[in-house]
This record gives structure tokens, C-alpha cells and sequence, in this order.
């Protein structure tokens, strides 16, 4: 079934003559519509809609009768368009050509084919939100040129989408062509200026992306902006000195068997926090309820076991402590209330939200591994890779600190995922010897990207009396 075919088939019920015939458009002349095997719909004479091929037979239609400046949606698809890759990917054959040229828009691949005197493959990508997936489907076919111009629209979406690309290939083969004066190849083709348009792509640079820097005035901006990566220090003196603190762009993992005291260690590290600095704090408990997080944060301020039911304590002094916790400012402490975590997407976008539009400079998740609970092994693992990797990302690209807990297995390792601690700039162990019920917590760095003070790092003791976590010193008796 050719295009036309599949065009009759979805085309509806016309009134009047109906004809496809290969013709000429956008300023780009029939041959290169011929080529393309691009077809154009009259009905009684008239233009209505041309038909793009893609593989499997896919197409996309180009209604001519709206206007897209408009506001008008003017495409539509035909057949398995999602799986169909690149726009004419099959006019050419691998490493035929001089390079190969991506550009964002059908009619942008022909009017580059044409501009460039058919020496160089040219092809599209359905959309600037759909280039990485297009390029993937067709990557053999793209890295088999010696060449790869990258020619997507000058605007938001083009820019955000080249990014995207250039990872995707090796980088002595991937060139930028940068359009300046005009958004797209066709518009350069539209203006007459086919040679400002051939001089862009022979002017193109390997690609470098913005975040790369050399200069020594951006060397300088980085070592000022390094200056303000600490963001607080840790609630116990011989951790925070090996440590040098917790810093944006930093993941930190706190791993231990079940009932150690992890969330403990949470619960006096974010109430330190909230007292010696001025950052919006993150609270991420999945395995409480929030209750039970207002009443932790609000027994280290008094002092008093306020998660116990014995505890002596009101809702109101419980609401008093809190505040008093926060001095008074609501929009200090945000704590997480949804415990719907399935959606890796909505939860980490919770997390942008809790960062971007909140303000926090710290998250504390307690505890990573629960995002994949119930899960077969395997899915598990896949899951908390992933996850995993874009939360170090999530970090380092809006510059707050994440704090994480996570149980480990029979060998000490995280369960579920080794990528956890991998990723992770620093790994502290919490060891205690449940089965003699001490209340005492040995800490070890097991891992520290800056420094690399790994090794036993103090103790910590619970206070049963005051129901809060504090640095063990050992007591040294008079002679």
C-alpha cells in the first residue's frame, strides 16, 4: 500500500473531483517533492493536504486549508507514526553521502536536500519533543555517516532537543549548525538565502554543549560558585569535620540493617537543620504517617518522647513545639502527605516541585527502596537503577542536597539496587547490636567523594529519657 493508497483509505468522503499528484511547495521545487515521494491532495483542483512518507507505511498529512500561525492544528497521522523514525530515511542508503543533516520539519529536510545541492542526506524528526526518540529508532542508519549536522529549529524546544541529541552519538562525528537569521532551513530557502544556509552547515563546530567551560572567567564564576555548595553541617562533630559538611548537588545515603535507627539519625539531622540554618527543609517519611514526622520534629524541640502514646504531651503542646521548631514560619518545613509512589514520574516531580517552587535546599527520603516495593527482583532492581540515577541528577541540576535511606541485604549492600550507593557522593553505615538492645549507634563512612575520610566516624546514643538521638562521649572517670 503506497502513501496514496493509505490517504484514499483515511481521506474521508470528498465532494468533487479528487487527484494526488507530485507539485511543488513551501518554495521547494517537484523534484525534490518527487523524490521524497511527498504527494499533494487536490480535490476540484484545489490543494488540500499533502502526504509525507514514513516507514511502515506511515504518514503524516498536512492539512493546507488551516493555518497553523493560527493556532490551527494542521497535521495528522496515518498508520504507526510513534514507531516510524525519521522522516525520509529510506531515500538514502547508509553512508551514501557527504553527512547526514536532522533537521526539525519535514519541509525543512527538503528544503536542506535542496539547498545543499543533494550532496548530503537530509532527514526530520517528526518534533522537537520526539527528536531523541526518532534518532534512536534510526541510529544505525545516522552513525553510519562519517558526518552528523544537527539542524533543528533556533527556538526553545529546537535548542532543548539538540541537547538531547548529542549524547547519542560519537562527538568527533556530531556538528551544530547554528541558524541566526532566520528559525529553520525552509525559511532560508523561502528568502532566497540558500547560501547563507550552505555557508551555516560548513561553518558548523563539533558540537559543545553550553555547560562545558574554559575560559578563565568561567573558571572564576565556578570557583565563586563553589563557595556556596555548603549548605549545613551534620548533627554529630566527628562525622561533619571527616565530611566537610552537606553540599548542593550532593546525594548522601544512610543504609543499615532494619530497626538500627536510620530514621532516627533523619529525625535529629532535620531538626538540627531547621535550628542552624535558614534552608527550606524536604521531609519524604513514606513509612510513617505525617503525624508521626510533626510529632518527631516537634519532641526534639521539647525534648520529650512525643512519638510514644505515654508521652505526656496534648495536641496542643505537640502543635507548639512544632511551631517553635520552625519559629513560626510555615514555609520552612514541607512534608510529603501523598504516599502514592507507583508514578516514578509524578513522585520525582513532586520533588522538583518540593526544590523549584518551594525553595527546599535539603530532601530527606526515608526511604528509596520503598519505591519499589512488591516488586519481582529483577523489576526492583531495574526500578531503583533508574530512579536512582535521575534523583543524582535531579540534584546536581537544581543544586540541593538529598538525603536517603536505605536497607541493605544479608551482605551489607543496598537492597535492591547497588547503583544507589554508586551514584551516591557519600555513604554512611549505621551499625547496633539490637539483640543486647543497646541504645548505641556506631557510624561509618563507608564512601566520601570529597575528602575520601572513610573509616569510623563516632557514635550516637538515644536518650530514652528525652526521646531524641545524641552524640555518644565517652565519659573518662577521675583518678
Amino acid at each position: 500500500m503506497n502513501g496514496v493508497d493509505v490517504e484514499r483509505q483515511f481521506g474521508g468522503e470528498e465532494t468533487g473531483s479528487v487527484e494526488y499528484r507530485i507539485r511543488g511547495n513551501w518554495s521547494i521545487p517537484e523534484r525534490v517533492f518527487d523524490f521524497y515521494g511527498v504527494e499533494t491532495k487536490f480535490v476540484n483542483e484545489l490543494p488540500v493536504s499533502e502526504a509525507y512518507p514514513y516507514a511502515d507505511e506511515a504518514l503524516k498529512i498536512r492539512d493546507l486549508t488551516k493555518d497553523k500561525s493560527a493556532g490551527e492544528n494542521v497535521f495528522r497521522s496515518v498508520g504507526p507514526i510513534a514507531d516510524a523514525g525519521l522522516f525520509g530515511r529510506s531515500r538514502f542508503d547508509r553512508g551514501s553521502k557527504e553527512g547526514v543533516i536532522i533537521t526539525e520539519g519535514e519541509k525543512d529536510a527538503m528544503s536542506a536536500y535542496e539547498m545543499m545541492h543533494h550532496r548530503f542526506a537530509s532527514v526530520s524528526v517528526q518534533s522537537a519533543s520526539s527528536a531523541k526518540r526518532d534518532c534512536t529508532k534510526d541510529y544505525d542508519f545516522l552513525n553510519s555517516f562519517d558526518k552528523i549536522y544537527i539542524c533543528l529549529d533556533n527556538d526553545k524546544a529546537g535548542r532543548e532537543a539538540v541537547a538531547k541529541l548529542q549524547g547519542l552519538f560519537d562527538f568527533k562525528k556530531v556538528y551544530h549548525v547554528k541558524l541566526d537569521r532566520y528559525k529553520d532551513a525552509n525559511e532560508y530557502l523561502k528568502a532566497g538565502e540558500a547560501f547563507d544556509f550552505e555557508k551555516a552547515v560548513k561553518a558548523s563546530k563539533r558540537f559543545a554543549p553550553d555547560n562545558i567551560i574554559s575560559a578563565f572567567s568561567d573558571i572564576s564564576k565556578a570557583l565563586d560558585a563553589s563557595k556556596e555548595d555548603k549548605l549545613g553541617d551534620y548533627p554529630f562533630e566527628e562525622l561533619n569535620q571527616r565530611l566537610y559538611g552537606a553540599h548542593a548537588g550532593e546525594v548522601i545515603v544512610v543504609k543499615a540493617l532494619e530497626g538500627v535507627g536510620k530514621t532516627e539519625f533523619f529525625r535529629v539531622w532535620e531538626h538540627f537543620l531547621i535550628k542552624n540554618t535558614k534552608h527550606t527543609i524536604g521531609i519524604i517519611h513514606l513509612e510513617e504517617d505525617n503525624a508521626t514526622t510533626i510529632k518527631a520534629i516537634a519532641g526534639y524541640e521539647l525534648e520529650v518522647p512525643a512519638v510514644l502514646p505515654d508521652c505526656g504531651l496534648s495536641k496542643e503542646d505537640i502543635l507548639s513545639g512544632y511551631k517553635r521548631a520552625v519559629r513560626d514560619d510555615e514555609g520552612r518545613l514541607h512534608i510529603h502527605s501523598s504516599f502514592d509512589v507507583e508514578d516514578e514520574e509524578a513522585f520525582l516531580g513532586n520533588i522538583r516541585f518540593l526544590v523549584s517552587a518551594a525553595g527546599c535546599r535539603f530532601i530527606f527520603l526515608d526511604h528509596i527502596t520503598w519505591l519499589a516495593t512488591g516488586l519481582a527482583d529483577e523489576d526492583e532492581r531495574k526500578k531503583l537503577d533508574r530512579i536512582s540515577q535521575k534523583l543524582k541528577l535531579l540534584a546536581k541540576e537544581l543544586r540541593f542536597c538529598l538525603v536517603e535511606i536505605s536497607h541493605v541485604n544479608d551482605d551489607g549492600k543496598t537492597r535492591g539496587s547497588r547503583n544507589i550507593s554508586k551514584v551516591a557522593n557519600t555513604v554512611i553505615d549505621l551499625s547496633r547490636d539490637v539483640t543486647t538492645g543497646s541504645n548505641v549507634i556506631s557510624i561509618t563512612i563507608e564512601k566520601a567523594r570529597l575528602g575520601g575520610r572513610t573509616g569510623p566516624a563516632g557514635r550516637a546514643v538515644m536518650n530514652q529519657e528525652k526521646g531524641i538521638l545524641e552524640e555518644y562521649k565517652l565519659e573518662i572517670p577521675n583518678d
